[in-house]
């Protein structure tokens, strides 16, 4: 027999060999952030600290080479999935500051094409990162955690300097924080040219 794999959901892991020289100075950048700048995401179910819509990571210098490293693999991200002779525009960026209990509720990115999340500190038990299929519900489950054809969703334990990129329609949620230590992850939102 031969199954074919039509329509594929894909998610690109990357890491970042220079995560270490570049962790602590932004994890220190991020918390003076906190310090200076209001809460963004109001329409959110939870209650984390971000900046969505109040500071986008493109505009502080601070963050330049490493938004300018993420750009480069979400190109090249694009490139695998078909998008040959295109270009890819940050739309928007932001960091994510979870403590203690908080999450981040199943969500989309709509209005882009591309995201991705990359991941600055996340201890142990600081949530991991799931997604949902596309299939609809009502076909009988039947999951079988060797086989990949009936999983209903994926999960992903995030490391310092790990970077997901996936299309923007993909549905996704983090799972509360179990731990006093914080997790950053920064969030970018791109559109293919």
């Amino acid at each position: 027999m031969y199954v074919e794999k039509l329509f594929p959901v894909t998610i690109a892991n990357f890491k970042n060999p220079h995560h270490s020289k570049i962790e602590q100075s932004l994890i220190q950048e991020c918390n003076q952030i906190r310090n200076k700048i209001t809460k963004g995401g109001s329409d959110w179910d939870s209650n984390l600290y971000n900046t969505h819509g109040t500071l986008d990571l493109n505009q502080n210098e601070k963050f330049r080479e490493l938004n300018c490293w993420v750009t480069l693999h979400v190109e090249e991200y694009a490139k695998t999935i078909g998008y040959l002779n295109t270009k890819v525009k940050c739309g928007e960026s932001w960091f994510n500051y979870y403590e203690k209990n908080d999450y981040q509720e199943k969500h989309e990115h709509y209005g882009f094409d591309i995201c991705a999340v990359y991941y600055l500190s996340c201890p142990l038990n600081s949530g991991s990162i799931r997604f949902y299929s596309h299939e609809p519900q009502g076909v009988k489950e039947n999951f079988i955690s060797e086989n990949p054809y009936t999983w209903r969703s994926f999960i992903i334990n995030p490391q310092p300097g790990q970077l997901l990129v996936f299309k923007s329609n993909l549905t996704h949620g983090v799972a509360q924080s179990k731990t006093e230590k914080p997790k950053i992850s920064f969030a970018y939102n791109y559109k293919i040219l």
